[in-house]
């Protein structure tokens, strides 16, 4: 079973000239800017197939993910600029994407997140948290 990771991932990086991605964490030497993307929820529709025996099955409906994205930049200009690319990509899209189909892609939510200070650096970073709920199936 394929997932929407695979899409997404590139996505992100396409959208941002080949500014990096990370899922869930930073894992590597960098300094921004990146984006770290991690899905919140997945939700499946489940329906009771025959009430007599009461197994569940997977409803006709595609799987509902959600994904965080916090996008890092050592400037506001520079993250605004990086979250509306972003949005650019993300927001309505549909379409084939490694096997996959992404039935739909849609932008929730946009945040400004408290500029943090990272280890070994005296700027300020500064994050903008983006909400997006993606419909998946397989095949494309």
């Amino acid at each position: 079973m394929g997932i929407p990771e695979t899409w997404l991932h590139p996505a992100i990086e396409a959208a941002l000239n080949a500014i990096n991605a990370w899922p869930v964490a930073m894992t590597g030497d960098s300094d921004p800017p990146y984006v770290i993307y991690r899905r919140e929820t997945t939700l499946r529709e489940l329906v009771l197939q025959d009430t007599l025996s009461g197994t569940p099955v997977a409803d006709e409906n595609p799987p509902v993910a959600t994904f965080t994205l916090e996008i890092l930049a050592d400037s506001y200009l520079q993250a605004k600029q990086m979250a509306n690319a972003i949005s650019g990509a993300l927001h309505r899209f549909t379409g084939p994407a490694d096997g996959l189909t992404i039935d739909w892609c849609l932008q929730d939510d946009e945040r400004d997140a408290e500029a943090v200070f990272l280890e070994g650096r005296e700027v300020p970073t500064y994050i903008v948290e983006q909400t997006y709920r993606v419909s998946w199936s397989e095949g494309s």
